[in-house]
This record gives C-alpha cells, structure tokens and sequence, in this order.
C-alpha cells in the first residue's frame, strides 16, 4: 500500500499527541513527587517494583489482544487509538493533583499513577508503532514517515518547554496543573484525528470484510489466529536479530530514563543561578526534549545513505568518547556540562526514534518466515517491551538510591546546596552512564544482522 499525505498525516498526529503528554511526564513526575509530594524513599522502591511486574505483565497480554481479537476497539490500529486515546489523555493528569500530605497517600498516588498511566501507555503505544509497520513496508516509506514524525515529535517535545515558562519551572504549582490540562485536551484531539484517518492495507481489507455478508467472509484474512500466544512469543525470543535489539533496547531505555527522570534534579544542583541564569536552564531543559528532533529531521539523508544500523551504533560509539572527555576536562564546568548534557539527549534520544524501524524489519521477516497473512507487529512490539520496559522503573531506583546515600534525601525543599560529595557523585553519574550504556549497547547492536533492507537506495526528501 502507497503511503499517502493523508495517513502520514494521521500517523503524525499520534506522534504529536503521545509527546506532549509522554515527554512531559517522564520529566516530571519524580521530581514533583520527590520535590512536592515528598514521598518517602521505601514507597517510591515499592512502586518502582510494582510497576515494573505490571509492565511485565501489561505489554504482552495487550499485545495479544490486539493481534488476535476483533473488539470492536481491536478490529484496527487506528481504532484502538482512537477508544483509547481520551483514557491516555485523562491518565496524563492524575500525578498533578494532590490526595493529600500522609506517607501512604503519597506512595498509594504514585502507584495509581503509574498504574494507569503504563496502561494507557502500552496500549496506544502499542497501537501506533504497528501502526508505522503497516502503514508501508518500503523502507523509502518508512524513513519518510519516521522523518515527518520527528516534526511531529518536535511539536510534541515543547511541552515541557511550554511548562518550564508556564510554571517558572514549577514555582507555580497551579499553573503547571492548568496547563497539563490544556496538554491532555489537545491530545485527545489529536488521537482522534488518528483514529479517523488512519488507514492501513489491514485496516482497508476489514472494511471490505465487514460490507459483505456474514457467509460470504473470506476468512483467510481473518486476523484471529490460530496460534497461541506462547507459540508467537517463542517463534519471537529465537529470532537473534530480536535477542540483539531488546538487549540494545533495554540500556538505551535505562539511559532515556535517567535523561528524562534526572537532568533537571541534577543540572539544579550542578549548575548555579550565579553561574547560568535560570531563564537559560530553562531553555536548555526544553531543549533537551526537543533537539532529538531537530538531529532526524535533518539527519535523515545519513540514514538513506549508510543505513539505520550504521548510525544508531555510531552513536554508541559518541557516548562512550563524550562521557570519558567529560569526566575528564568538565568538572566545575557548568557551561560545559550543559552542553554534554544537551548533546548527550539528542544523540540518545534520537538513536530511540529510529528503533521503529528495526522492529518493523523483525516483524516483516517473522510474517514471511511463519507465512502470515496478518503480521503480529503488536506481538512482536509487546514482547520487546516486556523485556525492556522493566529498565523505566530499575532506572529511578537505582538512581534514587545513588542520591540519597550521599544526602539527596535532605535537599527535598530544593532550596539547599548539596554536599560537595554530593555533586562529585551526580557528576560522575552523569558521565559514567554514558560511558558503561553505549559501550554495552555497541556490542550488543553489532549481533543485529538485518542490513540488506537497511541499505535500500532511498529517494531525496
């Protein structure tokens, strides 16, 4: 199927809303229950834990059910984002509001939070990266699409920009929560313009199904199938491309965690207002969400000539230079560090907009090796995310932990300066992530061997 302007469109519009409210809530929540909220330590761990055997359970069975049923929010990619979309958007808003001031309220907010907040997450999440594999199977295709969704992904990313000024930078509670809500109506907008117009090969074939009479239904186009759920999952985890990529994935997801959750509580304490004013760190953390963006949009011609696979390891091969040379010459460097920092987040979190591209290539090999006439692109996204996502919550309590051991615990108020020994611990942090994740990660990529489709000669933009 021809990719067309209107379901890049469509597709674009997803990617939109899901950055408005993803982005804006990885960058958030720890802080504001950390900093606001003052949970306590055990029950941040506890939901930590908790989500993570709910993230372990959630992706996998949503996956099933959208490869296999025919709900009728479950017939399609686009219709499954478009029940779901208002539910996505309503979660986004829970976190802000307060359920009072006692440690077990606190603790029980966040694990509702969270909760809902990965359900809804996985489910549309799910529903939009299959909605890229199916969109088109031409690589040309899918670079375009991918390209045209960092433009859309840049709208998303200001959102934390956007509540940076609208709060000063959580100084204004009240703002901030208005403006989340504005964020979560206008993302359920656009989930519904997906859901309207997002139209895939699939999605046409069960149009056509559903116009004819019940008798006269070829079922060779069915989309339940005959196969269980474990058979898909181990047909999946044999596949070593797949081994390589979750392994990949996995760090990459450790590393866009700590990103996400801990460069504004580090950079607050690494970087003075007397040496950096606060209206440019400001800036500079909006940026960070939003340069990713910036470097596909503009890059895209280096992977239509070397390849998805080449650039995504090169950029391991930055992270481990750039993490030693800071440890080394940025110490007591605030403008440095800054731009490390910023550097740091466009090149990982670039890297991760192009992960969609070799899942899709996994899911079009397992529909020609296993003769499918429906690929289980959900299937095969699910089970990434079963054994990835778990990295989401081992990543903040890891880092939790590092902080509070060298007295994180008593600068809640974000008012106190921390200990030397404090700052010498989150700098090393910050350097040595980089360097021990993207060396794991080069390794691990350079086992994935799916190229042929990778080197496609593409068309210019």
């Amino acid at each position: 199927m021809a990719l067309t302007n209107q379901s890049i469109l469509a597709y674009c519009a997803s990617i939109t809303a899901f950055s408005l409210i993803s982005g804006a809530f990885s960058f958030y929540y720890v802080k504001v229950f950390m900093n606001f909220y003052h949970i306590d330590e055990k029950w941040f761990q506890l939901s930590q834990v908790l989500f993570m055997i709910w993230n372990a359970v959630n992706d996998p069975l949503f996956a099933y059910i959208q490869d296999s049923t025919n709900l009728s929010f479950t017939k399609t990619r686009r219709e499954s984002i478009m029940y779901s979309g208002p539910l996505f958007a309503l979660s986004f808003i829970i976190p802000w509001i307060p359920w009072g001031h006692g440690t077990w309220i606190v603790g029980l907010h966040l694990i509702v939070a969270l909760f809902i907040w990965d359900t809804m997450f996985t489910f549309v999440g799910l529903a939009v990266c299959s909605l890229f594999s199916e969109l088109s199977k031409d690589t040309n295709d899918r670079i375009t699409l991918t390209r045209f969704a960092e433009v859309a992904r840049l709208c998303g990313g200001t959102s934390v920009l956007f509540l940076e000024f609208t709060s000063n930078s959580l100084h204004n509670f009240w703002a901030f929560q208005i403006t989340t809500a504005i964020l979560a109506l206008i993302s359920w907008s656009l989930f519904r313009y997906t859901g309207k117009n997002a139209h895939t090969e699939y999605d046409l074939k069960e149009m056509n199904l559903s116009e004819k009479k019940e008798g006269d239904v070829d079922i060779s186009h069915a989309k339940t199938m005959d196969e269980s759920y474990c058979k898909q999952t181990c047909q999946i985890l044999s596949d070593r491309n797949f081994i390589s990529f979750v392994v990949t994935n996995f760090f990459h997801q450790f590393h866009n965690t700590f990103l996400s959750n801990f460069t504004a509580i580090i950079c607050d304490q690494l970087i003075s207002e007397s040496d950096i004013p606060l209206s440019v760190r400001k800036t500079f953390y909006g940026a960070t969400t939003i340069s990713a963006s910036v470097l596909v949009i503009f890059g895209a011609p280096l992977i239509r000539r070397y390849s998805y696979f080449s650039v995504i390891r090169c950029s391991y091969m930055y992270t481990v230079v750039a993490g030693i040379l800071m440890y080394i010459w940025g110490w007591n460097k605030p403008w440095l560090l800054m731009l490390f920092v910023l550097l740091d987040s466009c090149v990982t979190f670039a890297s991760f907009s192009l992960f969609n591209m070799p899942l899709s290539d996994i899911a079009d090999d397992n529909m020609a090796k296993y003769k499918r006439k429906h690929p289980i692109s959900s299937m095969v996204f699910g089970t990434n995310a079963l054994i990835t996502k778990p990295a989401i919550s081992l990543a903040p309590m890891f880092v939790v932990a590092i902080l509070n051991l060298y007295g994180y615990s008593g600068l809640k108020d974000q008012k106190g300066e921390g200990s030397e020994e404090l700052r010498t611990a989150m700098f090393t942090l910050v350097c040595f992530y980089s360097v021990i994740i993207g060396a794991i990660q080069f390794i691990s990529w350079s086992f994935f061997s799916i190229r042929g489709k990778t080197n496609a000669t593409c068309t210019d933009f």
